[in-house]
């Protein structure tokens, strides 16, 4: 669960929780950090997973608040909160997972947890976090200021790190994001999925000088678009999380079933849409993870002038261990799909992204685009 940035000031009849020394632990919780990670968002997403028995909570009635205090070294504390009611709890041994998740600049931090309940039941853990870029992120220019602390949503202060100069000239961009899950089994779009492509799209409106950005969202397996928006925007990028948590990819209309070539059907009428949209596009990025589908998209007659294709094919991965760096990627990544295939028809090119140095040098490689038209 994503947690929302509040004012200290407001939290004052629950801070006695965070005070020295602890006080008694008169709930049993167990709290596992989640070690942090540059994300495709060009910032460190960090976070918890809290184990809960609830056996502690039987009947009707319970509410839990989750309070997460994050300290930069050298800082002031920052307090990320959320809250939950629990349904009607039958007498169970059964224990719930739940979490939160973090943006961090880099630096060093202390994080005190809290976790409450509607009787002023608590438990608390600390932990130190150490968000530093690895060698091969060195060159990944930070979209977070460094000691600064962050919800998914990006608000708050800190947001962006001092600006690099940037000589590349501005371009018309159209995103085509794919919006499906990572591993081209799944049915479903988790919190994980979401976080990633909306990092992945934050990236290229920081980092990409353009002069509108065009943003559709679609899902081949429904056929359809889910989102479109034109003169998109980093203050739209809670809409479009919103649309694709509530997209239930398991419910799919029978005619669509019927039609076995809609998904490449659908393709085609994204790149025809950008061919013939006005004002035309310099580029045209296809966004997301591989396709489950690997069928040639029909041929389309290119005019003379034409934007540049390409699609940014984020790699599906796994996490073998809490540890840094223990991930695996899953060959999925390198198999061939319908997307491929379209913006090869192109004259375009696949780059997979497996790292966040990937997308930096990728998001390098569309900045030399030429402008159509001068």
């Amino acid at each position: 669960m994503a947690q929302v940035m509040v004012e200290e000031r407001r939290l004052s009849r629950v801070l006695p929780a965070f005070a020295d020394p602890a006080p008694p632990a008169t709930l049993h919780c167990s709290v596992t950090p989640i070690h942090p990670q540059l994300n495709y968002g060009f910032r460190f997403q960090a976070g918890y997973t809290v184990a809960v028995p609830m056996e502690q909570f039987a009947g009707a009635g319970h509410r839990w608040r989750m309070i997460a205090r994050i300290t930069p070294e050298g800082g002031g504390p920052v307090y990320l909160t959320s809250y939950f009611r629990l349904p009607t709890v039958p007498a169970t041994k059964v224990q719930l997972h739940v979490g939160g998740v973090y943006l961090l600049g880099e630096g060093s931090y202390k994080v005190r947890f809290v976790f409450l309940d509607e009787t002023g039941r608590a438990c608390r853990q600390d932990w130190r976090v150490d968000a530093h870029r690895n060698r091969g992120e060195s060159k990944v220019r930070m979209a977070i200021a460094p000691g600064s602390v962050l919800d998914v949503s990006l608000r708050g202060a800190g947001v962006a790190a001092p600006a690099a100069a940037d000589d590349a000239r501005p371009i018309r961009l159209s995103i085509l994001l794919h919006a499906a899950p990572a591993f081209p089994r799944g049915t479903r779009l988790r919190p994980n999925d979401v976080l990633m492509l909306l990092s992945s799209v934050s990236s290229l409106l920081e980092h990409v000088p353009a002069t509108s950005v065009r943003l559709v969202a679609f899902n081949l397996d429904q056929q359809r678009e889910l989102y479109r928006k034109e003169s998109f925007q980093l203050a739209d990028l809670p809409a479009l999380g919103g649309v694709m948590m509530r997209t239930e990819l398991g419910l799919v209309d029978v005619k669509v079933l019927a039609n076995r070539r809609g998904h490449v059907e659908t393709i085609a009428g994204l790149v025809q849409g950008e061919l013939a949209a006005q004002p035309a596009p310099d580029a045209v990025v296809f966004l997301g993870p591989v396709s489950r589908y690997s069928d040639k998209p029909p041929a389309l007659e290119l005019p003379a002038e034409h934007p540049r294709f390409l699609f940014f094919r984020l790699a599906p991965f796994a996490r073998i261990g809490m540890g840094r760096g223990n991930i695996a990627y899953l060959p999925d990544a390198s198999l061939p799909d319908s997307i491929g295939y379209a913006v090869s028809r192109m004259g375009g090119k696949t780059i997979t992204i497996r790292s966040p140095g990937d997308l930096a040098k990728a998001i390098g490689r569309l900045e030399e685009t030429p402008r159509r038209g001068g």
